[in-house]
């Protein structure tokens, strides 16, 4: 795309250099020699348009532009020379390559978005990332089912070990001061997809995405609690699936309330939850029923997290497991490193995960990952 971006600049310049010359002559090898040069360049992009600048600015005008526009001024109309063998350009051939000029002069690459222009309701929830590159050494699996919903092991394959993962989350408020509580109301959607980019043996398919709508009230007390601050309560009804078929669907609902504390530059906090009560399945090719036995056996029901944050790196840890029944075998630990890029948009962003619960679909599987990408917008 940014190639696309180039060319379009350099064909501007190569329509001004047209303009300024003969109207009836082809394009100039030089100029197109100019253009194969510039694209194939070991250049930044950033140098390269900087470069295509220079090149259209130095085009050459016909020093009769000045004249023309004196002329304009006491006359309706101007006479251009001709003669047999040269036609000279016209008015409006020479007030094109000053406009083309002026309007490349001001093209720049800017990170700095207008934050009032694109000002709405519509909010970030929870991190926003994209993970381009994940990688595990644990044998993984991609089970296959059949449509009653029973296992087929017969068509089962290894997954890559190297994966892409992205999360976008947003919420949006829909009452201040809900029913006088001093909270506000708010709705919200996390989708995580799990994507077998480099896996073409199988066309490269996202394997899992996750789906998760929320309706919470969220308080913003701001109150000292010991040496911190109480910054957020929220209390979330969540439901949380995968959007799959018999076999393959995994599904819970849960009731969640979350705490976040500060102390200077170091946010801590917890969540625990608790999930509503469904029936066991007979079979597993029963509609009706638990998809996810002992899951929170696997996951946990709380989870804790630190978050310090300096000009340089944002570190946090977050650890999820029964804390009342521990289970040093069961739960997740992650690690998360975003360091500033330098554009204002993103950071790069590094993961470790060790543990389970990584995806819906792999609740019960202990999975170790290292992951790097870009973190678009954080939490805090």
């Amino acid at each position: 795309m940014k190639k696309i971006l180039i060319g379009s600049l350099l064909t501007v310049g190569l329509i001004a250099s047209d303009l300024n010359s003969n109207p009836n002559s082809s394009f100039d090898e030089k100029v197109l020699n100019e253009i194969k040069a510039t694209l194939n360049s070991a250049q930044t992009d950033k140098e390269k348009l900087e470069n295509m600048k220079k090149y259209i600015l130095g085009l050459k005008l016909n020093n009769d532009v000045k004249n023309i526009e004196k002329q304009d001024d006491t006359k309706e109309s101007v006479a251009v020379q001709k003669d047999d063998t040269k036609k000279e350009p016209t008015k409006e051939s020479l007030l094109s390559v000053n406009g083309v000029k002026k309007y490349v002069s001001n093209i720049e690459f800017n990170d700095n978005v207008d934050k009032k222009k694109y000002a709405f309701n519509l909010m970030g929830h929870y991190e926003n990332y994209m993970l381009l590159g994940g990688h595990t050494n644990n044998r993984l699996i991609e089970k296959s089912y059949n449509t009653n919903g029973s296992h087929d092991p017969s068509r089962d394959y290894e997954r890559d070990t190297n994966e892409a993962q992205f999360q976008l989350s947003i919420k949006v408020p829909l009452y201040a001061n809900f029913l006088g509580t001093g909270g506000d109301l708010f709705t919200a959607y996390t989708q995580n997809s799990y994507w077998q980019v480099f896996d073409t043996a199988h066309s490269s398919p996202f394997r899992e995405t996750n789906y998760m709508p929320e309706l919470f009230m969220e308080w913003n007390p701001d109150k000292k609690v010991g040496n911190s601050q109480l910054k957020k309560v929220r209390f979330a009804l969540i439901h949380q699936s995968n959007g799959q078929d018999l076999g393959k669907s995994r599904s819970w609902n849960r009731t969640e309330l979350h705490f976040l504390f500060q102390k200077e530059n170091i946010f801590y906090g917890f969540n625990m939850w608790d999930r509503w009560n469904e029936s066991p399945k007979s079979d597993p090719t029963q509609i009706e029923g638990d998809d996810n036995v002992g899951l929170e056996d696997y996951i946990g029901k709380q989870k804790y997290f630190v978050k310090y944050k300096t000009d340089y790196a944002d570190l946090m840890l977050s650890h999820q497991n029964r804390i009342l029944h521990y289970d040093i075998n069961k739960g997740n630990t992650k690690l998360d490193l975003t360091i500033p890029s330098g554009n204002k948009n993103f950071d790069f962003f590094v993961r470790y995960f060790n543990g389970y619960g990584e995806s819906l679909i792999d609740y019960d599987t202990k999975i170790q990952r290292v992951s790097f990408g870009i973190m678009i917008a954080d939490w805090l």
